[in-house]
């Protein structure tokens, strides 16, 4: 027995040149997120290379929640420290790493309910205006406030929604909430967005829809890291995949490999699941 394998190997198009690779988007250096004896987050240290696409798999109660919270600046690390493009933001408030370029979304939804599609996309613009956002609803910023309500109105249609942009978010379906999610945090044009669980909970006829959607925002140059369950979505969107297993690094590499890893296998499926695929 296996873990699905990847359906499309991703790389540079043919006959096109791959660019020198530049340093890391995001570099997780020996990072620990401990809550009293348990280690939540275990000495763990990685990268992600600009423009990709990497996964972060593992089993329930493995860490990946409060890995992203520590990246996102929700919880602050015991030791370690996150690095993005370079710059050591571990002491940076969430939206300071905002107005850096790193955006996320939330596994439980975090919208507004009373706001129409379009301002719960708006309202996500903020870390990026100098006025704030709010200043804009009042008078000020006004130049601001066209320019996000401009840039809200693509990102619905990119990721399917401006038909349901003057619905309000308490009435949409769930896949269309997590797109609205999606289209919120790239609201602040980030460079690093982590999205966590978007497909969790969406009904099967609908999951190909944020598959499609979550390419389409990388194709804009945007680095993606997904925290997933969903393993034909990691194995066929990710380029990368790093699996941990009580807040540590179990492996790591091109969703191939890590199909076919055996210690993988047993953290996922069981010690008897890996003697069988021996």
């Amino acid at each position: 027995m296996a873990l699905p394998e990847a359906t499309l190997e991703r790389g540079p198009a043919p006959g096109i040149a791959a660019a020198p690779a530049p340093g890391p988007a995001l570099e997780v250096r020996s990072l620990s997120v401990s809550f009293g004896g348990l280690h939540a987050v275990d000495q763990l240290s990685f990268t992600v290379a600009p423009g990709i696409i990497k996964g972060i798999i593992g089993p329930n109660g493995a860490g990946k929640t409060t890995l992203f919270n520590a990246i996102a600046g929700v919880t602050a690390p015991t030791l370690g420290s996150v690095r993005l493009d370079g710059r050591d933001i571990t002491a940076l408030r969430p939206h300071q790493r905002a107005a850096l370029g790193l955006s996320r979304t939330f596994q439980n939804l975090q919208l507004f309910p009373a706001m129409s599609v379009l301002e719960n996309v708006m309202v996500g613009a903020h870390p990026r205006l100098a006025g704030g956002w709010w200043s804009g609803l009042f008078g000020g910023a006004l130049a601001e406030e066209r320019s996000a309500e401009a840039e809200a109105w693509r990102l619905l249609a990119l990721l399917g929604l401006e038909a349901r942009a003057g619905t309000l978010a308490a009435d949409l379906g769930f896949a269309d909430a997590k797109l609205l999610e999606i289209a919120r945090a790239m609201a602040s044009k980030p460079r690093l967005l982590l999205l966590d669980e978007p497909i969790a909970g969406v009904p099967l006829a609908e999951q190909n829809r944020i598959l499609e959607v979550i390419r389409a925002v990388n194709a804009e140059g945007v680095t993606v890291v997904l925290v997933e369950h969903n393993m034909r979505v990691v194995m066929s969107a990710c380029d990368e995949i790093l699996v941990v297993n009580h807040g540590k690094r179990l492996a790591e590499g091109r969703p191939a490999e890590v199909s076919r890893n055996p210690e993988v296998i047993r953290a996922y499926l069981g010690g008897e699941a890996a003697h069988a695929s021996a």
